[in-house]
């Protein structure tokens, strides 16, 4: 089984411990580059709703603020 795979199914089926799955999120967090609507659409010099419509961001729900994240295309992600 691959890596990435088996990452996924440890994470899945709860084998790490709340601490752990903090410090893979902040790991990455600092290779991703994702940011709010907003601060994407100023750190890219677009409007908000630029980012909003745009299929070169995926966009995803992190609690109650939706996040974007560069780099990635809006259908390339099977989920």
């Amino acid at each position: 089984m691959d890596k990435f795979k088996e990452t996924i199914l440890l994470i899945e089926n709860d084998n790490f411990t709340l601490k752990q799955l903090v410090s893979i999120l902040i790991l990455l967090l600092s290779k991703l580059k994702i940011n709010t609507l907003s601060g994407m659409a100023r750190s890219e010099g677009k409007t908000r709703r630029g980012i909003l419509i745009s299929n070169k961001y995926k966009k995803i729900d992190i609690g109650d603020q939706q996040m974007a994240i560069k780099g990635i295309c809006e259908d390339s992600l099977p989920f």
